[in-house]
């Protein structure tokens, strides 16, 4: 579909959307940031701390089950401002509280909401931009950058919780001046409201699939979780997904504590992932085009699983390797929900993989419940061996996912 808003209004919301994902690239990677913070301030124990990260995956699952019915009742627009105001709640609700349950509310809102931001850009995206796909892997590229910087500059320079205030005060107004030129420059685009449900509004050429879906067969959810291309999918994300939110959440406080790095060293190494998975995105998006989506995935699951796990066996100077298992990874989670279309239909396609993605996220939820009393009972060097055996786990279950070329529906991208 082509685009009709202007290109002077194009570009605008661009700019816009940069501001709001390095917001949100920042937001979702505090939680990490400040868990030794956290810790001393609320006085918290290690399963304490996994409640923090417990919440918010459930904040992301009710979002993520939620929103795209709610979007489908309100429309987009409407949609997506009163998720960034839901948002900018939950950042005002750190800055004016200082009790450890209203901080657990606040992480369920602000990591749903911004789940939700990222699910309605993308839905948004075909009615905005004459170039949705190139737009949609920038603006991941610059939330990547909010991550990597929370995750390098901001971790080696907070010590106080008054940084916590001040960090998201920042973001609130981030967030505001987003909300309101959003809301200003979105006004009168077609297919953002209801009439999105519309066939003549809506794009033909998204996720492998017709938007309009008129004459489209019922979708069933027996028939996606009978598949058995869906438990792999929910195994090998479930475990994919422990391997890279671990160091997201988790890497920070086990160097501080677990291997008594100073705050600023501990932040050099979730930087190093994180910043080379932003790189990553961006320079590896062509490798599926030319090579395919399974090739690709087949080729950055084994290089940068190989690489993850050696940083972590060998430790020291070998977490510099993480800046290098960050590019590698860098592809695998946006390839491997665009693969979900090899193996479902065009009709069901867009509906398995949200319950895919829910469904593994409960994975991500139980671990971070018991990763905290794992903690408390082995101690972090043990516990953190389960980060690259989950990541192992992840890549021979695609292995053998991949081999089983009778379960496709469809051939490959790129062959």
């Amino acid at each position: 579909m082509s685009s009709t808003v202007s290109k002077q209004t194009q570009i605008a919301l661009y700019i816009v959307f940069a501001i709001l994902m390095m917001a949100l690239g920042s937001s979702d990677s505090l939680r990490g940031v400040f868990a030794p913070i956290f810790e001393e301030h609320f006085t918290l124990s290690a399963s304490d701390l996994s409640l923090i990260i417990t919440v918010s995956y459930v904040g992301n699952l009710v979002f993520m089950l939620l929103g795209t019915r709610i979007s489908d009742a309100f429309g987009l627009r409407m949609v997506f401002i009163a998720t960034m105001l839901l948002w900018m709640a939950a950042l005002a609700l750190y800055l004016l509280t200082d009790n450890f349950i209203l901080l657990l509310g606040g992480m369920f809102f602000a990591m749903g909401a911004s789940t939700l931001l990222n699910i309605m850009l993308n839905l948004m995206s075909p009615f905005l931009f004459a170039a949705p796909g190139m737009i949609l892997n920038t603006l991941f590229f610059t939330q990547g950058i909010g991550t990597t910087f929370t995750q390098s500059v901001i971790s080696s320079s907070v010590d106080s919780f008054v940084d916590w205030k001040l960090v998201n005060g920042t973001l609130l107004v981030m967030g505001a001046v987003a909300v309101l030129a959003f809301a200003f420059l979105s006004r009168g685009i077609k297919g953002l409201n209801r009439d999105h449900l519309n066939g003549s509004n809506a794009p033909t050429d998204t996720a492998g699939s017709d938007a309009t879906s008129g004459s489209a067969p019922k979708v069933r959810y027996s028939e996606i979780l009978r598949a058995p291309a869906f438990w792999f999918f929910f195994l090998c994300f479930g475990c994919y997904f422990v391997g890279e939110h671990g160091i997201m959440n988790w890497m920070n406080i086990y160097l501080i504590r677990g291997q008594n790095f100073t705050a600023a060293d501990a932040a050099v190494f979730p930087a190093l992932f994180f910043g080379g998975m932003t790189l990553g995105r961006l320079l590896l998006s062509k490798l599926v085009d030319k090579a395919g989506i399974m090739r690709s995935l087949r080729l950055c699951f084994i290089s940068g699983t190989v690489i993850y796990v050696i940083a972590f066996v060998f430790g020291g100077n070998a977490y510099y390797l993480f800046a290098l298992a960050g590019f590698m990874l860098s592809i695998i989670y946006p390839t491997m929900m665009l693969s979900v279309q090899l193996y479902f239909p065009a009709y069901n396609a867009a509906t398995a993989t949200g319950v895919i993605m829910s469904v593994a996220t409960i994975f991500d939820i139980v671990f971070n419940v018991v990763f905290g009393y794992v903690i408390e009972a082995v101690g972090y060097d043990i516990s953190m061996s389960l980060m690259p055996i989950a990541m192992v786990l992840a890549t021979v279950i695609f292995l053998v996912f991949e081999r089983m070329r009778s379960l496709r529906l469809k051939d490959d991208l790129g062959k």
